[in-house]
């Protein structure tokens, strides 16, 4: 969904689309498969030779994952809301800041996870993590649900096939720990690397850098 023809851009996000799911490893694949499968959401490769077509077409699409007072996962609705770069340097879906689940209270809901795809697999952007860290000032950054405390993250997902694309990773930001991951598929078999991590300076400026990491998760096996 999107604003219509020259109204501001949507302040809330209407849900659910997908779940209730008991799991919130579930719920992002869930939506994972849901996103990459909406129009021109995959660009391919950055070397194909139809690659600047397919990008100039391209979508990213965001959603919330939220927990619910009845301790369930779900997905809102998407958007494809976004800025325009007239020259097609970046793609960027406006995540808006709020769910509006009418089945409970606004302040009873819990978010765990900032969804969104990036059409040709690139790593997080600036944007995304400056976004995540506002939301984690506005909604907290860890969450307690039945299993346990969950901490807010950004999700960028990608597909290696442009003709029948699938959930084949994404690249995760963990504000309150400061890591970039990247989930990888092979089969049925996911595998996490620690890509980098975030540091954040001490000035006023809100400005970090990455100091990039190449090794296997801790303890994750499973997203």
């Amino acid at each position: 969904m999107r604003p219509a023809s020259g109204a501001p851009y949507l302040e809330k996000l209407p849900g659910p689309l997908l779940g209730p799911f008991n799991s919130p490893s579930s719920a992002l694949l869930a939506a994972c498969r849901k996103i990459l499968r909406k129009p021109h959401a995959n660009a391919g490769r950055h070397d194909r030779q139809d690659f600047d077509v397919r990008w100039r077409v391209s979508s990213e699409y965001c959603a919330w994952l939220y927990y619910t007072p009845d301790q369930n996962y779900v997905v809102s609705k998407l958007t494809d809301q976004s800025k325009v770069d007239p020259l097609h340097r970046s793609k960027s879906c406006l995540l808006p800041s709020v769910v509006d689940d009418p089945r409970y209270p606004p302040d009873s809901i819990k978010y765990i996870y900032a969804l969104h795809n990036h059409p040709y697999g690139s790593e997080l952007t600036e944007n995304d993590i400056h976004f995540i860290v506002s939301e984690g000032v506005a909604h907290g950054f860890e969450s307690e649900t039945k299993d346990g405390r969950l901490r807010l993250s950004i999700v960028a997902f990608f597909s290696r096939d442009v003709a029948e694309p699938s959930c084949d990773g994404f690249h995760q930001y963990i504000p309150l720990t400061g890591q970039l991951l990247q989930w990888t598929r092979d089969g049925k078999r996911w595998q996490c690397e620690q890509t980098g991590r975030v540091q954040w300076s001490e000035s006023r400026q809100r400005t970090f850098t990455v100091k990039k990491e190449n090794r296997p998760c801790e303890r994750s096996t499973t997203p």
